[in-house]
Formats: C-alpha cells, structure tokens, sequence
C-alpha cells in the first residue's frame, strides 16, 4: 500500500510540475494519448541468433514547447517486450517506460530524441508453452536512448516510427545469460486530446 501510495505521489507531482511549466513559459501545450505495435529483441552475450517478438504499448504523453527552437514531450507507457530465444522458448518482459525527450518541429514532421527510464512490472520465460515466472532474476530498472521520427498530416493526428537502444545491462541476476540489454522498434498511432496555444505566438507557429 505505502508502495503504490508513493507511485501515485511522484505522477500527481510529476503532472503538477508539467501544469506549472505550461503556465508559466510554455509556446504550446499537448496532452494526448498514443497506442501501436512493438518489435523487440534483446542482445544477449552468451546467446547467439535471438530474434524479435511482436508487442504493443499503450500510453499517454505531452508536449512542452518552449520560447526556443525545441520542445521537451515527456511520456508514460506500458510497453510488452523480451525476445524469442529459440524455437521453442520465448521470454516477455514488460516496462513501465518513461521517455524524456527533446523534440523539434519541422512543419508538420517532429523529430524526438532523449532517454527513457524503464520499472520492470513482470517477466515470464515460456518453454514449450509452458510458462515460467523470471521476474526476480531481472534488475528493475532500465535505461534507453530514443530516437523518434512522428508526422501529423491532420490536426491532432499522429504517426511515428521509433527506435528504442537499450544501454543498461538487465540481467545481472539472471541465471539463462548474462549481458542482456533491449532493443525496440515502435510503430504508434497517436492523438491529441488537449492542445493549447500561446494567444501572442504566431500563426506560423502552429504546426510545431
């Protein structure tokens, strides 16, 4: 209880931090919600010819634009990943992932790039179809680089294409390999539920 009493603290304050900055300095806000498919593998010293299996995450994010040629769009998501270690064995990981990323508008195409911290929420190792919970074996945090390429051809319409590096070795504890980090491809669909605008920013300005 004292656990998720703290978790729901951090959001609240986190979402006030961000209401704060929006009323304060901000050119232009977004809050919107996004959704699509992921294709993740993992790179795992000891084992060779790992392949990619295909997830989803689901998540909401929003948009800062600064009075400077960029923005910050921090995010919170429920991404599934892991990989399939051979024909007969899968492993599922899935994060609670929190992008951070500096964005900068060209028209109507956006550029991110930034980190992203990962919380472990679970972890199975199935075999033969039969599954088998590792989440213990696997360190509860980690850590990526983002690079993002989004296009929104209709007002409040998004579609990006995202590459997710893995940089932290998770598998500390793990007794199947040692060396294991992450890699997903993210293809998302997303919308923008609330958009505000700064009254004295220029029309030309209104595709970032």
């Amino acid at each position: 209880m004292n656990v998720n009493l703290k978790m729901k603290s951090k959001i609240f304050t986190f979402i006030f931090f961000l209401l704060i900055i929006q009323n304060s300095f901000s050119q232009k806000f977004d809050l919107g919600i996004k959704s699509g498919s992921n294709f993740a593998t993992q790179n795992i010293k000891s084992i060779s010819g790992t392949k990619s299996i295909t997830g989803l995450h689901v998540g909401v994010f929003t948009y800062i634009k600064l009075p400077l040629i960029f923005g910050i769009q921090p995010e919170l998501q429920y991404s599934t990943q892991g990989t399939k270690i051979n024909s007969s064995t899968i492993r599922s990981i899935n994060y609670l992932n929190v992008p951070i990323l500096v964005r900068s508008s060209f028209g109507p195409m956006n550029i991110h790039f930034g980190p992203q911290f990962g919380i472990l929420t679970g972890a199975i190792n199935e075999v033969s179809g039969i599954p088998t919970d590792i989440k213990d074996k696997f360190l509860k945090r980690d850590f990526s680089l983002v690079l993002d390429v989004s296009v929104e051809p209709v007002d409040r319409f998004i579609f990006s294409v995202r590459y997710v590096k893995g940089l932290k070795n998770i598998s500390d504890d793990d007794p199947f390999a040692n060396d294991t980090k992450n890699t997903t491809f993210q293809f998302s669909f997303g919308y923008v539920l609330i958009r505000i605008k700064d009254k004295n920013s220029k029309k030309t300005q209104t595709n970032e």
